[in-house]
């Protein structure tokens, strides 16, 4: 990579040509270089001076850089000068590669991101473990698990007694429900459903977080319980989070749904339209625009932050990745950073990306405490 190649890169990128994944590489690399020296947007002319620089630097740490791909997260003050989230900077790493000692490098590689895995707890109390390999599906009166059926009947246990989808810390899944509809349980969740929907409405409750794909049925209303909010809805695509300890909220994807007050049910309810969110706040529900691509993001194997601070980015890595974060400095919790990272990458990697923002990570066991860098 010589500064010539650079320049070339500029010029072509401000000429709207479009750059192939090496170029985006190099170009992320000398943009994400010069954000972290300003908190302003700078000038062509202002880059064009750090331009030498960068490409000393680089060449000066190694002519063959690492190709292992990251999504880089920055901080919002500096996202103007940004153009995309997809490659960690060369710069950066090398800077960073020797943070860490052998020790602590193995014990951050050796976590990994969630997977695919729950338990299944029937009404009798009887127990499966699920993992990315299994399927379940209820019937009428029975449990399909990988193609096996469990007769409930002979188990002692109603069609309409509620079984519950326990979903470990570092855990994620996926379940249909008798009507068809389909529903996607993040890390640190719990489902409780039936497993054949009688009478006139088809109830679930729900603590944490998932996404439903509710199967249209005028007749028969869908309505999910949360600790805060009832929803009711007759076909439509939406998102709740509701853990513990939290706010908590439903947002609509696509469809119409009504929320009420959990807690206090003489409290009018609110129309969602796509696009919408309710939140539980201070015993009311307020109507809000969302970003739905956010919102949804965990669904599609992404982390997605758009100005997201510290504390609230790790509560949801802690799950994921079934950690503890203790923050050594009081004022990195309320940092704000915005980016996307896909969710299959290891810890290794998430405190790689921390560190181009002057954190530091130091691990013991499940822990990890972070820093600012002296």
């Amino acid at each position: 990579m010589e500064q010539q190649n650079i320049e070339r890169i500029l010029q072509k990128y401000r000429s709207g040509q479009a750059l192939n994944k090496e170029e985006k590489i190099i170009l992320d690399n000398y943009y994400l270089h010069v954000a972290n020296q300003s908190q302003s947007k700078l000038s062509d002319d202002e880059l064009q001076i750090n331009l030498k620089q960068i490409t000393s630097n680089v060449l000066g740490k190694t002519r063959q850089p690492r190709t292992k791909k990251l999504r880089t997260l920055w901080y919002s003050s500096a996202a103007a000068i940004l153009i995309t989230t997809t490659i960690a900077t060369i710069l950066y790493r090398y800077q960073s590669i020797n943070t860490y000692n052998t020790e602590q490098q193995a014990q951050f590689e050796a976590i990994h991101a969630g997977s695919d895995k729950a338990l299944l707890v029937l009404a009798n109390g009887e127990q499966f473990s699920l993992d990315g390999n299994t399927t379940i599906a209820s019937g009428q009166g029975d449990i399909l698990i990988d193609g096996q059926y469990l007769n409930l009947l002979e188990k002692g246990i109603s069609s309409s007694s509620l079984n519950t989808l326990e979903i470990p810390r570092g855990g994620q899944f996926k379940v249909v429900l008798s009507d068809g509809s389909e529903v996607w349980l993040n890390a640190g969740s719990q489902l409780r459903y039936p497993t054949t929907f009688t009478g006139d409405t088809r109830e679930v409750e729900l603590i944490g977080e998932a996404y439903f794909e509710v199967k249209h049925n005028p007749q028969k209303p869908f309505k999910v319980h949360t600790e805060d909010q009832h929803i009711q809805v007759l076909g439509t695509g939406f998102n709740i989070s509701s853990y513990p300890n939290t706010t908590t909220s439903t947002t609509l994807a696509h469809g119409k749904v009504s929320v009420s007050n959990g807690l206090n049910s003489s409290l009018p309810s609110l129309i969602l339209a796509p696009g919408e969110q309710a939140v539980s706040t201070s015993g009311k529900l307020l109507k809000q625009n969302a970003d739905i691509a956010k919102v949804i993001a965990w669904k599609d194997g992404l982390f997605k932050f758009q100005k997201s601070s510290v504390q609230d980015i790790t509560a949801q890595l802690e799950r994921w990745y079934d950690i503890k974060f203790v923050f050594k400095n009081k004022t990195i919790p309320t940092r704000q950073i915005t980016g996307e990272i896909p969710r299959k990458v290891n810890l290794s990697d998430i405190v790689e990306i921390l560190s181009y923002f002057d954190i530091n990570s130091q691990i013991d066991g499940r822990t990890i405490y972070l820093d600012i860098k002296k």
